[in-house]
């Protein structure tokens, strides 16, 4: 299908609705690494070679800006620059991203069987997931099942909420089950439901286990996670990676705790499924936890622009502390605030919950300590703090977090603050933490350089024309007041003229109809001043926009004019009378406007 065609698809309201639905900063997070500095998200341009951040992301006007290279434009152009796709195949991605029903086109027959084939993944996964829940809830075979739950404290609501079930202690109940019902053996195979033994025959996967349904964004089943109840191994078996399965780019049960980590900007981040569960059963649900894995970049990517605040609740024990110490490895640098859950000795945060309550379990986490501070705090509890050598195996703990601290501040007062529990002094500790970076031929990174556009390269004619073009009241009011020469930028004339065409054409100045009326210098012109201006309308504060423009043009005119004057006047031309006449009128405009 060409692209003429598929263009069709989109009307102005529905790219307005995908670009709406796709927050453009978890979207260029997923190729780039942001920071946010002030209202805005900084990184190195994709789009051309440099050290210094110069790339800005505007999270509320949806457009990102260049200062190096000018390229700029929203989420839609972001993607078709960077993974070199066309607009229509750029506004598949996002509308497949957000969930959103796009018109029906016509599928190559390729496409259609590679639909098909996903839809039948998904509907065996979510018969499979029916299948363990009755064995569960309603069968003699899952009665140790429904113990063990029972046992841990979940109520029936959980249960169900989790879709929770049992795997029967048996070698092919469910292949038998679903071949009856004519499921081909190979999606079994491919879901990672059924095995083939050297022999030919085909059995079950999962036996004998509590079963955890593990769902995607949308809420979809797409993986199990099984338990044993006895001293069996592996304590825990995971579906298989394939198709729909990537664990290193999901979080378990986010699907049931994105809303809760929106409204609170925090998540709580855990090892395993019952501590999830277990947290949710009471009331805590910005819960969730990576699927028997290290907390990988990709599950953080989820977590951008829901959290603010990422909380680690790990068991202590020596896999819990190397999880956490990993986790807070990927979340150095990132614009998320990271806090450490000191839980107390051999308890997990699920018999904590069931023990102990919601409240004293979000008290624990009230208290939760920086990753410095959960660092030297293990590292004191482990080590002899008064001897030579304890003294020297505290440092090697927590050099390596400080030494991939990008911040020089935040590191010399790490480096400071060892020096009390430690009793060195400061020199002492600068000399081992050199030592240590040579020993280890470790570099510190680089300081980020805080690159907010300063103030003076933002003027009032900036921030004027950025409101006029996306409020039609600001632009009626600008257009009223201010001759359109006084905005000097021919760029920005150019926006305001196109702003007013559209304005009158339709009423609204809508995103998608102004950029296509630009040319690319024009469209880059609008990306910066998206990213750059304040867009909300204040009538006052335009106002003095508008007065500070008015003025400054008078006072040019009036410059030119009376250089202009003078020379008329020395030349003995008598237009310098008329002249002299203007430069008084313009006078008394700056004496009116002042």
């Amino acid at each position: 299908m060409g692209c003429e065609e598929m263009s069709r698809h989109f009307d102005a309201e529905l790219i307005e609705q995908i670009k709406d639905a796709n927050d453009i900063v978890s979207v260029i997070s997923e190729h780039i690494t942001l920071k946010k500095k002030g209202k805005n998200y900084w990184g190195c341009c994709p789009f051309h070679n440099e050290k210094t951040p110069s790339f800005s992301v505007n999270p509320e006007k949806g457009f990102f800006y260049c200062f190096g290279c000018h390229e700029s434009g929203n989420s839609i152009s972001f993607l078709m620059k960077y993974n070199g796709v066309s607009f229509p195949e750029a506004m598949e991605q996002l509308a497949n991203r957000a969930g959103i029903a796009l018109p029906e086109k016509e599928l190559t027959v390729g496409e259609l069987k590679r639909k098909e084939h996903r839809d039948e993944l998904y509907r065996v996964n979510q018969l499979a997931a029916k299948f363990f829940h009755n064995c569960l809830t309603q069968t003699e075979m899952g009665k140790p099942g429904l113990e063990y739950l029972q046992s841990r404290g979940l109520s029936k609501e959980t249960i169900e909420r989790f879709q929770l079930g049992f795997a029967p202690n048996n070698w092919d109940k469910l292949f038998r089950s679903f071949h009856e019902r004519g499921i081909d053996e190979r999606i079994l195979i491919e879901c990672g439901l059924c095995r083939k033994n050297d022999t030919g025959r085909i059995y079950d996967y999962f036996r004998n286990r509590v079963m955890f349904p593990i769902c995607d964004g949308k809420g979809r089943v797409v993986a199990f996670g099984g338990r044993v109840l006895d001293d069996s191994t592996p304590k825990y078996l995971n579906s298989p990676e394939y198709e729909l399965f990537n664990k290193g780019h999901m979080l378990f049960a986010f699907d049931k705790a994105y809303r809760t980590i929106r409204e609170k900007k925090q998540v709580i981040l855990v090892e395993g499924y019952m501590d999830v569960i277990g947290a949710h059963n009471r009331g805590v649900t910005n819960v969730v936890a990576s699927l028997g894995t290290a907390y990988t970049k990709d599950q953080g990517r989820l977590l951008i622009r829901q959290a603010e605040e990422v909380v680690l609740a790990y068991d202590m024990d020596t896999a819990g502390q190397k999880a956490a110490r990993r986790a807070i490895e990927l979340l150095q640098d990132t614009e998320f605030k990271v806090r450490v859950v000191a839980m107390p000795d051999g308890k997990d945060p699920d018999d904590y919950v069931r023990n102990h309550g919601p409240e004293a379990f979000l008290e624990l986490v009230a208290k939760a300590v920086s990753p410095f501070e959960f660092y030297l705090n293990s590292a004191l509890i482990s080590h002899d703090s008064n001897t030579a050598k304890g003294k020297e195996a505290i440092l090697e703990e927590v050099f390596p977090l400080i030494s991939v601290t990008s911040n020089q501040i935040e590191r010399e007062n790490y480096l400071k603050a060892l020096a009390l529990p430690l009793w060195l002094d400061n020199s002492t500790i600068y000399r081992m933490f050199r030592q240590y970076l040579t020993k280890g031929d470790i570099n510190l990174p680089e300081s980020t350089p805080d690159t907010a556009v300063s103030s003076t390269t933002i003027g009032e004619e900036d921030r004027l024309v950025a409101i006029a073009i996306t409020d039609p009241l600001a632009w009626q009011r600008v257009q009223a007041y201010l001759p359109l020469e006084d905005i000097t930028n021919p760029l920005y004339q150019a926006l305001f003229k196109k702003a007013g065409e559209l304005l009158s054409k339709s009423g609204a100045l809508q995103e998608t109809a102004l950029e296509e009326m630009l040319t690319d210098e024009e469209r880059s012109a609008y990306g910066r001043l998206m990213v750059i201006g304040e867009t909300e309308f204040n009538e006052a504060q335009l106002d003095g926009y508008i007065r500070a423009v008015r003025l400054k043009s008078l006072r040019n005119q009036y410059k030119t004019h009376s250089v202009l004057a003078d020379q008329l006047n020395r030349a003995g031309d008598a237009r310098f009378i008329e002249e002299l006449k203007f430069c008084q009128d313009l006078q008394a405009l700056i004496k009116e406007w002042t």
